[in-house]
């Protein structure tokens, strides 16, 4: 057999067997291109072969329609009635759909009966400026108001007093003004004063309540010659803004030979000194005057004022460890009986509520009430203290009537302590300055994004900026504030700072010593000399100097504070201290800077106006000239909070100018 004839019968072999299988699978039915089968059209019976016309049969386009479609299982896009959007106008811009769930994770159905769907749209960053302050009150006509510190209202001593460490030219601001106008004035029988001083920050609101304070102290002094007690309280939020208030006032009462003190854990780290010894050897010429606040240390010493955060004055009236005695946490330990009170509270004439949007917040508002209550069942009158429970998280509205008079100071008037004041203070009468919720006037504003992924690196290149611009200028090395928003940024900053040679303080509440390596958070207890060089000094009687101030500044303008060693001079101490501080939200409440601190850097924007609204009032104080940095990403995620920033504040400027 030839190869020829061999190739043929294999290749008929293999034909056969592929035309037997395929009429076999035709036979059942279960072909694999059966599906392409069923959908060939095929040819009618009597019809030709290649003929497959009118196998598929259409409508006419005028016809009415005979076909009906099932509708699918699921339900389709175009089913949804979704809202039309209306026509955006001119310059508006494109807010997005987003979707229907909520922060509690749980995605809201539309109600029964409403074909819309409610989308929540993410609400313009400006559009919370109006309800985040209170611009409800309207500031009263500078030409109505006193123009010069006299007496009367003011006593001779008082006066004189303001006159050593203001100078003899100085005029009071808009807020010392209505202070010299509505405080001085006595109030009716059986009643007591209610105000709420508020003003931008830098303003000298310290003095507009302490002079009025201590004008009714020293008038009413011989009233009581015999006390147990204070008879004026200050409350503020932090210890260094308490012991700097009492080294103001202490300034203010030279004269009128008045004692005031403040509170504080301890002088130094090895104190032992109670404080009923340390209040017997106190003499007046302590510039911060401090005791302290420990089992066993009575205060029955002849006092007038005190000054003290809400912590440190509920362990004074309360004694030791009242807030740990029923703590679910005391009962795994050893029970440990609760200290007696240290203070009497009883002779109580005067409350003052320094930053009072800070101690009406969430954070401060049940200890000041407990005080605040505490104090009017101390005078046999008891009040309320209104604390939240768990289940209870908001007060009742419920008018609070204090038997003592009752003085809040703030920079802000927030949504929240506006309420609380509606619901539980309707009477009080609010004295607001001209330029409440708005930067100082000299205060230059800068945003400087980061271009890159080292943030630290970047800060430090802005920093020598400053620092070779006024070589240049001939000035000298300007102090810098640093701002964060967490301790360990404040710490992890002030490391790489110490690192690459710049010298610094970081003040984060803690009480390690942090100018070598820029951790832990320097913070001496007894004492602002952690902070000499960037607090104001309080200018004394002697000090010559004191006739070219041109105008007041209280607390937040011309208190002071930080003092020196013995024989250690103002000099010595700035240019022996470094001349960056870094903090949080610490030392951004009331403390009145020196004027060498001309620029505050700001690392990340705050989370809330308020915030940078006091941050900033760091510098430009009294009439100076200052600088704000505001760093934040420039792109990418979390880069919309360096721009809502901007939005926010140019928003405020709109909605104070109106």
């Amino acid at each position: 057999m030839s190869l020829r004839r061999a190739v043929r019968l294999v290749g008929r072999e293999i034909a056969g067997r592929y035309f037997t299988r395929h009429l076999a699978s035709a036979a059942l039915g279960t072909s694999r291109t059966r599906l392409v089968k069923d959908l060939t059209p095929r040819p009618a019976p009597g019809l030709p072969r290649k003929s497959t016309r009118k196998l598929i049969e259409v409508a006419p386009r005028d016809a009415p329609s005979r076909f009906s479609r099932d509708r699918p299982p699921h339900s389709s896009k175009r089913d949804k009635k979704l809202p039309c959007p209306a026509p955006r106008q001119a310059g508006e811009r494109r807010l997005r759909r987003t979707s229907l769930r909520r922060r509690d994770g749980i995605k809201h159905e539309p109600k029964a009966g409403n074909n819309n769907v409610q989308v929540r749209r993410r609400a313009h960053p400006a559009s919370h400026v109006p309800t985040e302050f209170d611009f409800s009150v309207t500031p009263e006509a500078l030409n109505t108001l006193p123009s010069a510190f006299s007496s009367p209202p003011l006593s001779s001593g008082l006066l004189q007093s303001v006159h050593d460490v203001l100078g003899p030219n100085a005029r009071p601001t808009p807020i010392q003004s209505l202070s010299l106008k509505h405080l001085f004035v006595a109030p009716p029988l059986d009643s007591y004063r209610r105000f709420l001083l508020a003003s931008e920050t830098g303003s000298g609101k310290s003095l507009a309540y302490l002079l009025p304070m201590l004008h009714d102290l020293k008038e009413t002094e011989h009233l009581s010659p015999r006390r147990t007690g204070p008879r004026a309280l200050v409350l503020a939020p932090t210890h260094e803004l308490s012991r700097q208030l009492a080294s103001f006032g202490k300034a203010l009462v030279h004269h009128s030979r008045l004692r005031v003190q403040t509170a504080s854990r301890a002088n130094v780290a090895s104190a032992r000194v109670s404080a009923a010894k340390m209040s017997n050897v106190f003499d007046g010429d302590d510039a911060e005057g401090e005791f302290e606040v420990r089992p066993g240390s009575g205060t029955s010493h002849t006092l007038d004022v005190l000054v003290g955060t809400p912590p440190t004055v509920l362990r004074m009236t309360r004694g030791g460890r009242w807030d740990k005695n029923f703590a679910k946490s005391e009962e795994k330990r050893p029970k440990r009986s609760v200290g007696h009170p240290e203070v009497n509270f009883s002779e109580i004439e005067w409350v003052v509520v320094d930053e009072a949007d800070v101690l009406f917040d969430p954070d401060f508002i049940d200890q000041t009430l407990l005080i605040l209550s505490d104090i009017a069942a101390a005078r046999g009158k008891p009040v309320p203290a209104l604390i939240r429970d768990n289940r209870n998280k908001s007060r009742a509205p419920m008018p609070l009537d204090y038997p003592f008079n009752l003085v809040l100071s703030s920079a802000t008037i927030p949504a929240a302590l506006a309420a609380h004041l509606e619901n539980h203070h309707p009477t009080m009468t609010r004295l607001v300055s001209p330029r409440l919720h708005r930067l100082p006037a000299h205060l230059a504003l800068e945003f400087s994004p980061y271009n890159s992924g080292n943030r630290n690196a970047e800060v430090l290149a802005k920093l020598k900026a400053v620092w070779r611009d006024n070589a240049l200028a001939g000035r000298r090395r300007a102090r810098i504030v640093i701002f964060a928003n967490t301790r360990a940024r404040a710490a992890e900053m002030g490391a790489y700072l110490s690192g690459n040679g710049v010298p610094n303080i970081v003040v984060t509440g803690q009480s390690s010593d942090s100018r070598q390596g820029g951790g832990g958070g320097l913070r001496v207890y007894g004492s602002n000399k952690h902070l000499a060089g960037f607090l104001k000094p309080i200018l004394k009687q002697s000090d010559s100097l004191h006739s070219q101030l041109p105008s007041a500044g209280g607390r937040e303008d011309a208190g002071g504070k930080a003092a020196t060693g013995p024989g250690e001079t103002e000099t010595k101490s700035k240019s022996s201290s470094p001349h960056v501080l870094l903090s949080t939200s610490l030392l951004a409440r009331g403390l009145d800077f020196d004027p060498s601190v001309s620029h505050v850097f700001v690392l990340d924007p705050p989370r809330n106006t308020a915030d940078f609204l006091h941050r900033a009032g760091r510098t430009a104080r009294a009439g100076s000239s200052g600088r704000v940095i505001v760093f934040g990403k420039g792109a990418g995620r979390g880069a919309e909070k360096l721009r809502e920033m901007r939005q926010r504040l140019a928003a405020l400027r709109v909605s104070a100018r109106s």
